[in-house]
């Protein structure tokens, strides 16, 4: 577990600690004092509180964290930030200003019921538009969690938003308003020493699950759990667990949205949610087939009774035949064909009555367990690809890992640093033709930059859409950016503003915290 999982967030006490370059601290040091500026002319009053929680970009492993494999993200410095008034007010309005967010964010303003039998759950969070949504889901899921803590009424709160992470871009930015929300919950009513960072994980992920979105955790921990200069090796088995990955001194991050947004909460029936139940229901199969004999808790780390993931499943498997990590994953790989690809299904895919009659279990019992329990929509299930792209996922990362300890901070192999990339774009392919999770401009943009000297370029986030993020020689790292923004077609006619949002070279950054105004009332 990393060092400072079970520590609250931290306290900032000056910009400087959080954005690491003298360039990144000039222009936030204008933003922050924006909203503060802008705060007190809205509300008559300034901000108490500054709460940060960073995007984050993944490096490698995709689509495999809701299995509980091990991935590999990074904070970046793109990041939301909310000013917070706790206010004494007797209304019972949560007043929240969303109009501050310029375009990245649509602006809102609207009141937020505060009394725990009036918040909206379930269908009816659905129907709320836009970042409304997430406001008040995380205020049930604290109002239903924390509420008991609280010593006097939850605080009424006057709260202001501005946001860099470029919406539907793949680098979290939903996680991370769903993370600055959370923070300014806790901090209003006293909370934010009584909830560990784990904890604030967990909150953020329940959250997101009301709104229909099943996420695996990685976007909320990166956000809340990276240090700087480190990618953060994020572990979900057996508990969740995360440790520091220096990444390689001579590498930077290029970051270039390739602007097809992609609506996860929209199409998550047929995109994000089928893949997760692709992958369970295909570990039932594999469960069967190999006779691996489990007791299936009444709860997994899934949160459904008769659900085991992948991972889960493999650890059993593993400790029968005396395996590690990595043989674990080349052993099942060499069975799945005979399992999963038979009778033509690796091509043609499995319908749900072939899925029942191989899974051992009563049809009412299989579609209760695995077809109901999130929505979805589809006639096949192409189980082998999908189990295929997760396997071969999990690989890269433990051989990226590897080459990552085998490098001083300090120095590098060009021979490792090769490999890096090389480990970078073949996850690509695998989105694109396994997991069958990107679309064509992510695609042109993928092969531009690796055409523009990138050592290794992949889709990031949660596909459909979003950015490409590329490994590139730091001392190269602007050529490629201007060739890039020269080329792509989806950059032609933005502005120079526009442009530096779409792409741009980032490092790894801090983790979420709170900035205090109390004692000093400004921006240091």
């Amino acid at each position: 577990m990393a060092s400072n999982a079970l520590h609250p967030v931290p306290f900032f006490g000056r910009l400087s600690d959080i954005y690491m370059t003298e360039d990144a601290l000039q222009r936030e040091r204008s933003r922050w004092d924006h909203l503060s500026k802008r705060f007190k002319t809205q509300y008559g009053q300034s901000p108490a509180y500054v709460v940060r929680a960073p995007g984050r970009v993944n490096v490698l492993g995709e689509h495999i964290d809701y299995s509980l494999f091990p991935v590999l993200p990074a904070a970046i410095e793109q990041d939301i930030i909310i000013g917070v008034l706790p206010s004494t007010s007797t209304a019972d309005n949560i007043t929240v200003d969303l109009s501050n967010v310029s375009e990245i964010y649509p602006g809102i303003q609207f009141q937020l019921p505060r009394n725990q039998e009036e918040q909206p759950t379930g269908d009816k969070i659905k129907k709320i538009a836009g970042w409304e949504r997430y406001v008040k889901a995380v205020l049930t899921e604290c109002t239903a969690r924390l509420g008991g803590q609280l010593k006097k009424p939850a605080a009424d709160l006057k709260v202001m938003v501005s946001g860099t992470v470029p919406s539907g871009a793949g680098l979290s930015s939903s996680a991370a308003f769903v993370v600055g929300v959370i923070l300014a919950y806790l901090v209003a009513n006293d909370l934010q020493d009584a909830v560990s960072r784990t904890e604030i994980v967990d909150l953020a992920m329940a959250s997101e699950h009301r709104l229909g979105l099943n996420s695996g955790g990685m976007d909320q921990a990166a956000s809340i759990l990276s240090s700087p200069n480190s990618l953060l090796h994020l572990s979900f088995y057996p508990a969740l667990s995360a440790s520091n990955l220096p990444l390689p001194s001579s590498l930077s991050l290029v970051i270039t949205n390739s602007l097809a947004p992609h609506a996860l909460a929209d199409s998550a029936p047929d995109r994000y949610n089928l893949r997760v139940v692709e992958n369970l229901c295909a570990t039932r199969i594999l469960l069967h087939a190999l006779q691996i004999d489990v007791d299936v808790p009444e709860t997994s780390q899934g949160g459904s009774t008769g659900r085991l993931w992948l991972r889960e499943a493999l650890e059993h498997w593993a400790e029968a035949k005396l395996l590690d990590e990595a043989g674990m994953y080349e052993e099942l790989l060499s069975r799945l064909p005979s399992i999963l690809g038979r009778d033509g299904r690796g091509v043609d895919g499995w319908t749900k009555e072939q899925m029942i009659e191989e899974s051992g279990m009563s049809s009412t019992d299989f579609k209760a367990t695995f077809l109901e329990f999130i929505p979805i929509r589809a006639e096949r299930f192409h189980l082998l690809k999908r189990v295929q792209h997760t396997l071969e996922e999990s690989l890269r990362v433990c051989r990226f890992k590897a080459l990552c300890e085998s490098l001083s901070s300090e120095s590098s192999s060009e021979a490792v640093v090769s490999e890096l990339g090389q480990l970078v774009t073949e996850s690509h392919h695998s989105l694109k033709d396994l997991y069958e999770a990107t679309v064509p401009e992510v695609d042109d943009l993928q092969a531009l930059c690796m055409e523009s000297g990138s050592l290794g370029s992949r889709q990031t986030g949660g596909g459909w859409g979003g950015a490409v993020i590329s490994l590139i020689p730091a001392d190269r790292a602007e050529g490629f950016l201007k060739n890039v923004r020269s080329k792509y077609a989806g950059f032609k006619g933005l502005s120079e503003e526009e442009l530096d949002e779409a792409a741009f070279v980032t490092i790894p950054g801090s983790g979420a915290g709170i900035y205090s105004l109390l004692d000093s009332g400004e921006i240091l």
